[in-house]
């Protein structure tokens, strides 16, 4: 069952970033509601251990670089062109 919240934590909050920065098209906003929700999480008491928030905290960092390289955040509509 560790290994299950480990592999969570390496997966879910990148995914969160990259959601949110979606929805929202603006990465900062999208990097600032993951941290809200997971700090929510982590407030609440939530995760096994010590290692689980390290991991979620470089899992986010990782979100906000895909969205960087991949710019996510831009928002191209045909109707502009």
């Amino acid at each position: 069952m560790d290994l299950y919240w480990y592999m969570m934590a390496m997966v879910v909050p990148a995914t969160t970033v990259i959601v949110f920065t979606r929805l929202t098209r603006n990465k900062y906003v999208g990097v600032m509601l993951t941290f809200v929700v997971f700090g929510a999480s982590i407030y609440r008491g939530f995760y096994p251990t010590e290692w689980v928030i390290y991991i979620d905290s470089a899992s986010i960092f990782v979100g906000y670089i895909i969205v960087e390289i991949f710019e996510l955040d831009n928002f191209n509509s045909e109707d502009e062109e």
